[in-house]
């Protein structure tokens, strides 16, 4: 998923060096930097460009759209799609306090 969110979304590898370094100067593990990148990459995807360039409804439709694809949504992984978006952004300076922890 990452190599395609890579050649597919304008962006993506750059955006993803950076959540990268700063993952990792925070002191975070390369698990952790892994599992978020997934969801990044996951949501670029979806919207064929970078979270950064999201505004906060597109992102809350995403979400939902997570959250309601699948009969028996995993909290977990909801939470982590969450978790990763809200640190993308923190660590891009960007707002994040829409991203709340359902």
């Amino acid at each position: 998923m990452l190599n395609q969110a890579k050649r597919e979304v304008p962006g993506f590898e750059e955006l993803l060096q950076r959540f990268e370094r700063t993952v990792s100067i925070l002191g975070r593990s390369q698990s952790t930097f892994n599992n978020y990148s997934r969801h990044v990459a996951a949501i670029s995807l979806y919207f064929g460009k970078i979270p950064t360039e999201l505004d906060a409804e597109q992102v809350q439709d995403y979400l939902f759209y997570q959250q309601k694809k699948s009969k028996t949504p995993s909290q977990t992984y909801f939470k982590h799609c969450v978790y990763g978006l809200r640190f993308l952004l923190k660590s891009e300076g960007l707002p994040y306090e829409f991203l709340r922890s359902p």
